[in-house]
């Protein structure tokens, strides 16, 4: 190959990757019509999502550990699939159009990306508190689908290609289920309060074991039985809070389930109002545990199944147990019952 033919070989190739380059600028710049709003989120990176809405309403998701709790609203664990949820919804944005260059004034206005007509900021940011992610939704489009985004010091305005909607209540982002147990698993109930009483099954029959008693109704235990399959609370407090200081939970109600795990249910009412705590005991690990190899299988299951029972209690304290539930008056009543109703 003599110079002439480099000299143009090299000038073809730097007019190509001139022209790559200015592409994929371009690109980055100016997104095309289904690419994606937000490129390269990682979601195992994100430490802290903060939402926020008109009227000052303000959601703040933080990893802690495993899960993400509500930062500004107690630190209550967040409900896992519904924070995946939200990762998901943002990170597949897709951009339908650009429909303005340059973030002035008038086009903010025009398409609702003020602070003060915004319908939404969202905010990430990693281990390190640096923001990666910010973007604001605006008004949806006359036709009726797609928002109008604007990203933080971006260069355009696009509109999405479907409608934007994230929860704005830190209540869309928990699970309300406080306790959820199958009736068949459980072998006793143990009532303290208004009236001592003890229930168990045996079977598939439902008995009253304590106090002995020749007839009962037991279709009335068994559906006492059936009131532990979902238990849901309305709202939950530290126990520091003033709104529950003070109570006297005087009712009490343990339920002893087949995989050797036990719920403890301490409810208590002031005026209209209904509240419940909850915490899991398991059988006790013993502090040494020596595994032989004449054991017999069923020796070994029982070891598992203790271990498990242990881990799922302690799982279940440190999601749950330390906090006090607001109940409805339903829920109160299912659970909360007198002696004579069952005779």
């Amino acid at each position: 190959m003599n110079i002439k033919t480099l000299s143009i070989s090299t000038g073809v190739l730097f007019i190509i990757a001139l022209t790559v380059f200015v592409f994929e600028n371009r690109r980055g710049t100016d997104l095309v019509a289904g690419s994606d709003f937000i490129k390269g989120m990682d979601a195992e990176k994100i430490h802290k999502i903060s939402l926020s809405f008109s009227g000052d309403k303000n959601i703040v998701l933080v990893r802690d550990s495993e899960h993400f709790v509500l930062e500004n609203h107690k630190s209550y664990p967040a409900a896992t699939e519904k924070v995946n949820n939200l990762i998901y919804k943002i990170a597949s944005i897709q951009v339908k159009e650009k429909v303005s260059g340059g973030p002035s004034e008038v086009a903010k206005e025009k398409f609702g990306l003020n602070k003060s007509s915004r319908k939404f900021f969202v905010e990430v940011f990693d281990g390190e508190d640096k923001r990666t992610v910010a973007f604001t939704v605006g008004n949806a489009s006359k036709g009726g689908r797609g928002n109008y985004l604007y990203k933080e010091d971006g260069k355009a305005v696009y509109l999405s290609g479907d409608s934007l909607l994230l929860n704005s209540s830190y209540k869309d982002f928990i699970d309300t289920v406080l306790l959820k147990v199958n009736e068949k698993k459980i072998e006793k109930i143990t009532v303290k309060g208004r009236s001592d009483i003890e229930f168990e099954k045996e079977g598939e029959k439902y008995i009253i074991a304590t106090p002995k008693v020749k007839k009962y109704k037991e279709e009335k235990v068994k559906q006492y039985f059936h009131s532990f399959r979902v238990i849901r609370f309305q709202d939950y407090f530290s126990s520091a809070d003033p709104e529950v200081a003070g109570l006297n939970f005087s009712d009490e109600i343990k339920v002893n389930l087949e995989n050797q795990i036990r719920y403890q249910l301490s409810l208590a009412k002031r005026k209209d109002k209904h509240f419940l705590k909850v915490s899991a005991l398991a059988d006790s690990m013993p502090r040494r545990v020596v595994v032989k190899r004449d054991d017999s299988k069923e020796d070994l299951e029982k070891i598992e199944a203790m271990a498990k029972a242990q881990d799922r209690a302690q799982r279940f304290n440190l999601m749950r147990g330390t906090w006090v539930y607001k109940i409805d008056e339903k829920t109160y009543t299912k659970l909360v019952k007198d002696k004579a109703e069952f005779l």
